[in-house]
């Protein structure tokens, strides 16, 4: 993997930006809030307080103007992977109450229930006690995908670990597995109400829009043509929609020069990474677009204190 201008360690010129990401923030009950990285609405809170009071809290498309920020004091941003209604109807509100900014990087395709995130069926599959007989039959797809970790990882973690796919074929392969077993993502995704709606993605005061990627791939098994075309397609519904996009956020973390090459010809200010660092940002010449870092948020309050 090629990294972008990491810095190992802070001085005291160094402007520290700690950057805390979310996927779902509620208090419902369903395969995918039980399955997915879920912290609910009280401990979402209680973080954004935590937050508020040691902190200054950004926009994160000013991350940038950091560099010549008062060393002083830490700085934090706050996102949101995926697109998920929830964070409208249930995280949003608590934005807008305590008047904390924050990022939605979305996969449109998704948008309005009109399918599930190919990780989302992996989550659904497993939740039904299906992922020995998946993987049974990604097993007779003979030479597509390296077994030699799943026992060790566990299903979940092999299925997006970019050394045991070799390419994305696997997100074919599930929407073949769901059909075979009668699936309708769709109305698996509107049962649920899982995905914010098209019409969602409008300027907000407290949340900005960013660049997920088309449909959420491990964008190192990509060539450089189908990493454009994820990219660019995400940017363009963006921009279609008035967004001016606030950055990309690299789903699961792997990147290339590629990836690289082609956010900044977007002239991207940031590309996101899932990384469990600290953000150290200098005064002297940053890099375009600048590598950030986040933390997954933890699901309890206190969880967070820990980890900054």
């Amino acid at each position: 993997m090629f990294l972008l201008g990491r810095k190992k360690s802070p001085d005291s010129s160094t402007v520290r930006l700690e950057i805390i990401l979310y996927h779902f923030v509620s208090d419902q009950r369903n395969d995918f809030t039980l399955s997915g990285h879920t912290v609910p609405t009280a401990d979402f809170r209680r973080q954004l307080e935590y937050l508020a009071a040691h902190y200054s809290i950004i926009r994160l498309r000013d991350a940038r103007l950091l560099a010549q920020a008062d060393p002083a004091r830490p700085y934090a941003a706050v996102c949101f992977d995926d697109g998920y209604d929830c964070i409208l109807k249930e995280a949003y509100p608590i934005l807008g109450e305590m008047r904390v900014p924050a990022t939605m990087f979305i996969n449109p395709p998704v948008l309005g229930n009109r399918d599930l995130l190919w990780r989302d069926k992996i989550r659904f599959l497993i939740r039904k006690g299906l992922e020995q007989e998946f993987a049974a039959f990604l097993r007779s797809q003979r030479g597509a995908y390296r077994f030699g970790q799943l026992e060790k990882l566990g299903f979940y973690k092999w299925s997006k670990n970019p050394k045991c796919l070799r390419t994305m074929r696997i997100q074919n392969d599930v929407n073949v597995f769901f059909t075979r077993k009668g699936f309708d993502p769709a109305a698996i995704a509107s049962e649920q109400n899982l995905f914010m709606r098209e019409r969602d993605v409008a300027p907000m005061e407290f949340l900005d829009f960013g660049n997920h990627t088309w449909s959420h791939p491990i964008l190192t098994l990509l060539p450089a043509a189908a990493q454009k075309d994820e990219i660019g397609r995400c940017h363009d519904f963006l921009v279609s929609r008035g967004m001016e996009p606030a950055g990309l956020a690299l789903p699961f973390s792997p990147y290339n020069r590629d990836t690289v090459a082609i956010t900044r010809t977007l002239g991207y200010p940031c590309i996101l990474t899932v990384f469990e660092e600290s953000n150290f940002l200098s005064p002297g010449k940053m890099a375009q677009p600048l590598l950030l870092h986040r933390r997954m948020a933890p699901k309890d309050a206190g969880g967070l204190a820990a980890i900054l």
